[in-house]
């Protein structure tokens, strides 16, 4: 857990890798407008939610408004997933709670959170969670409570729930990059791991990645390493064409099998579901290509 300090926290030396261009900082960052809009509702006192699938750069952002935070002198932490015990704990640290009564005694879990809510309801402070999804229920529902009484609230989450706290924070989901982002993330990362891949090679490596900053390093990787992997583990695209050709065929066949055999009824069922199927297929047009909605 990391919280307060004298102005940005020490940063590890570069190594070269994507990392250093997934995010980069100033007016080129390609997430620039997420940042802005996450700082903006965090100042204004409001949480938010960071959702995405994986590798898409939830903790690299959520880690640049933290270090940007932390240089506008404002009191933050920033926690991994751990135990509530070991949260409420750190918690306790940044805010100089006690954990221990007068007696010595550590305080009990209850107490401790009811002393923090009343420690936050009349101090300003910013809690960050990155990998929110894997915080247990309870503990979830009593960052609501933190919520309600007006604490800022970054969390950072995988494909969350639609319950408990995930339902009340308002959200960015991050889509995926660009194709000219993600192409200039892949030969920089090439030229990092000093590769002589040409150009035509990252053009067909670029498949790979869907817009995944991760899947894209990944991809120049396993190009630099030589290894064959045709296909990639985004599920960006995904051409339902073949399936519904075959079920288009199935209710042709079922139709003309009720006019041969005379069977009135599969003929008029036949009609129907292939009726259906035209809207369904017809509907499948205008759908988004990515999924917009927080997985169950």
């Amino acid at each position: 857990m990391d919280y307060e300090g004298e102005g940005l926290p020490e940063q590890p030396e570069s190594t070269g890798g994507l990392e250093d261009y997934v995010q980069p900082q100033g007016n080129n960052c390609y997430r620039q407008p997420e940042m802005e809009g996450l700082l903006n509702s965090l100042y204004s006192a409001r949480s938010v939610l960071v959702t995405s699938g994986e590798g898409m750069g939830k903790t690299y952002l959520v880690r640049r408004v933290w270090e940007r935070l932390l240089a506008d002198g404002v009191t933050c932490a920033y926690f991994e997933p751990a135990t509530p015990k070991t949260l409420l704990t750190e918690i306790a640290d940044m805010a100089g709670v006690d954990i221990k009564n007068l007696e010595g005694r550590s305080k009990t879990v209850e107490v401790l959170k009811q002393e923090l809510i009343q420690w936050f309801s009349v101090n300003r402070a910013v809690l960050i969670f990155d990998d929110a999804h894997y915080l247990e229920v309870k503990f979830r529902l009593w960052l609501k409570k933190l919520k309600d009484v007006g604490v800022p609230i970054l969390l950072a989450a995988t494909n969350p729930p639609r319950t408990d706290l995930f339902i009340y924070v308002p959200r960015i989901e991050l889509k995926p990059l660009a194709e000219y982002q993600i192409r200039d993330l892949m030969e920089k990362e090439a030229i990092a791991l000093g590769s002589d891949l040409k150009p035509h090679q990252i053009a067909k490596l670029q498949s790979r990645a869907g817009g995944n900053p991760m899947l894209a390093k990944r991809a120049i990787e396993e190009g630099f390493l030589g290894i064959q992997n045709e296909a990639g583990d985004h599920g960006r695209y995904f051409d339902i064409t073949p399936l519904l050709l075959l079920v288009g065929i199935v209710f042709i066949c079922y139709r003309f099998i009720g006019l041969g055999t005379g069977n009135q009824s599969l003929y008029i069922l036949a009609g129907i579901g292939g009726a259906i199927f035209l809207g369904v297929a017809r509907l499948s047009y205008y759908l988004p290509k990515e999924s917009r909605r927080i997985s169950n």
